[in-house]
C-alpha cells in the first residue's frame, strides 16, 4: 500500500509539470473572473463592443472558400468568447456568495449563459463551408448580442 501511495503522490506532483507547457496556448485568451459586479459588467461591455466589431468583419467576408479566415478574426472571436466565459463565471461566483439569491442576477446570468453558448461557434476555426460558417456565426452573434444587452439592462 505504501508503494502505491508514493506512486500516486509522485504522479500528482509530476502531472502539472507535464501538462503546464500545453496550457500556455489556452491561457492566452484568459480573463480573471470576479464576483464584483463592476468587473463582470465591464467584461460584458467589452464582449458587446468586440462582438459588434467581429460581426461586421464576418459579414464582410466573402462566402467562397478561396482564402482562409484571417487568424486575427478567429483570435478576436476567441477573446470575445473568453470575456463572456469570464463574466459568466464571475456571475456564478457572485450568486454562490449570496445568502439571498438576487432574482435579477439569476435572470441576467441565464441570458449570459445562453449568449456564451452562442458565442462558441464563431470562436472555433471554420470546419464547415465558409458560407455556412458566416451565416451561422452572424446568426449566433446577433442573438448573443441581443441576450447580453438584455442582461445588461437587467443588472442593477
Amino acid at each position: 500500500m505504501k508503494h502505491s501511495f508514493r506512486t500516486i503522490i509522485v504522479a500528482f506532483t509530476l502531472f502539472p509539470l507535464l501538462v503546464a507547457p500545453n496550457l500556455g496556448n489556452s491561457q492566452e485568451f484568459s480573463f480573471p473572473a470576479s464576483k464584483d459586479p463592476a468587473v463582470f459588467k465591464a467584461q460584458l461591455l467589452q464582449f458587446v463592443q468586440l462582438t459588434r466589431k467581429n460581426l461586421l468583419e464576418i459579414q464582410a467576408l466573402p462566402v467562397d472558400d478561396s482564402s482562409p479566415v484571417d487568424q486575427s478574426l478567429i483570435n478576436s472571436a476567441h477573446t470575445a468568447y473568453a470575456l463572456i466565459r469570464s463574466a459568466l463565471h464571475g456571475m456564478e461566483l457572485a450568486l454562490v456568495q449570496q445568502t439571498y439569491k438576487d432574482p435579477a442576477l439569476i435572470l441576467a446570468k441565464k441570458r449570459v449563459e445562453q449568449a456564451w453558448n452562442l458565442a462558441r461557434f464563431p470562436a472555433q476555426s471554420p470546419t464547415v463551408e465558409r458560407a455556412e460558417w458566416v451565416s451561422q456565426s452572424v446568426q449566433n452573434l446577433t442573438q448573443a448580442l441581443r441576450l447580453v444587452q438584455q442582461a445588461q439592462a437587467i443588472l442593477p
